[in-house]
């Protein structure tokens, strides 16, 4: 199973650019078979940041659809409405789940999403994946709720992700102090061993619009 995201950062007032770009998700998802979330940055990312997300299960699923829109004459119209906010390219990231606790639940418009990466050393990937998946199950228990790892299929090798989805920021909040208050959890994040490139460690939140 796959998470495919497309980013891009919009400029402009956000007036214009937010309508915009929940006009498009809605477009996309009336003419095709893909279930496309918006998501909004809201820490550290750029300001205007966004995000489209979509869980396929194959690459060849992904490409099927999306070949349906570049023949879209409606959604092309979109993308050229938009040349003006988006300055710089976006980035199309695959992401391949290795850990993965499917709740059944639909994810709400509201709902924030808190995404941890690092790059793992080439030569210590099966070892970082590994500790990576132990982190994450060891967290769900404290926190109680999942926590998915994925591994970027494209662009930095050895990217690691972790993504926790909570309903709102009192939820997140919980979540991080209970994990921060858990001794366990605090000696797992200590004993990585030179698992991952230094510095290369980032985390972000996106709201979920659309």
């Amino acid at each position: 199973m796959l998470l495919f995201t497309r980013t891009a950062t919009l400029t402009g007032s956000p007036r214009r650019s937010m309508p915009w770009a929940i006009e498009i998700t809605a477009y996309v998802n009336a003419h095709c078979d893909l279930d496309v979330g918006l998501w909004a940055a809201s820490f550290g990312r750029p300001l205007g940041s966004v995000g489209w997300s979509t869980v396929v299960d194959s690459q060849t699923t992904l490409a099927n659809e999306t070949n349906k829109l570049l023949t879209d004459g409606g959604y092309l119209d979109l993308v050229d409405a938009a040349v003006d906010m988006i300055p710089a390219p976006g980035e199309d990231i695959l992401r391949e789940f290795v850990h993965y606790q499917p709740t059944g639940d639909e994810v709400p418009v509201g709902a924030i999403a808190t995404v941890t990466s690092a790059t793992a050393r080439f030569e210590r990937m099966p070892d970082a994946v590994g500790w990576g998946v132990e982190v994450a199950q060891y967290g769900e228990q404290v926190a109680g709720s999942p926590i998915a790892v994925l591994t970027d299929m494209f662009g930095q090798m050895g990217s690691i992700s972790w993504i926790t989805i909570q309903p709102d920021h009192e939820a997140v909040e919980t979540a991080r102090g209970k994990l921060l208050g858990d001794p366990g959890y605090l000696g797992r994040m200590a004993a990585t061993k030179d698992l991952f490139i230094e510095g290369s460690g980032r985390t972000y939140q996106t709201v979920r619009l659309a």
